[in-house]
């Protein structure tokens, strides 16, 4: 075996075989795709991801989006089975000394913003598009109120026979996301 370095792009070739590092393989591994995008060009209820499969090992949602004046807003998320509705989360959420455990929960709260403008979000998800799987959820989220400007949540769902998420719905009570929100899903290839 051979191998070529072209000292202008930096690239590394080999003829034939393959190339270790300290031991480990050189290049592959897992990435990030973007499974969609999107900027709300004027206020809107909801922003949804659809027709989610297997793919990806897992998926991670990354929002922000800021209000031109204080408003009571609950980011939260909701996922389907096609049209149905999943229900039944626990949900556990941490902000400063506040801790809350529930179960029975129809929606997933990031936040409970009473007088909030700028949110900002970063959700790890597993289960989409595996049948028979729990549903995972992990987010770290901010927003500038100072009751809840820093929360974490966990939230699962118990696997059931025959279910299969394939859909994201992200909302917000009370208040519209606004025009200007920068929503994107990730997926996250093991490969």
């Amino acid at each position: 075996m051979s191998l070529t370095i072209n000292h202008q792009t930096n690239d590394i070739s080999a003829t034939s075989g393959s190339v270790t590092i300290d031991g480990a393989a050189a290049g592959g591994g897992g990435a990030a795709v973007v499974v969609g995008h999107t900027t709300t060009s004027s206020s809107t209820a909801a922003v949804s991801f659809s027709s989610l499969t297997d793919t990806y090992i897992s998926y991670k949602l990354v929002m922000n989006w800021y209000h031109s004046s204080a408003v009571s807003m609950y980011p939260n998320i909701r996922f389907y089975d096609g049209s149905t509705v999943l229900t039944g989360y626990q949900v556990q959420r941490y902000s400063g000394q506040n801790q809350s455990n529930q179960t029975g929960q129809n929606d997933i709260n990031f936040l409970t913003e009473t007088s909030g403008q700028y949110f900002s979000s970063a959700s790890n998800i597993w289960g989409i598009g595996h049948t028979n799987k729990p549903l995972i959820l992990n987010a770290q989220s901010y927003g500038n109120a100072s009751t809840n400007a820093i929360v974490e949540c966990g939230a699962n769902r118990a696997a059931a026979s025959g279910v299969t998420p394939d859909k994201i719905e992200i909302r917000s009570l009370f208040t519209d996301i606004p025009a200007g929100a920068e929503i994107t899903l990730y997926g996250l290839k093991s490969s």
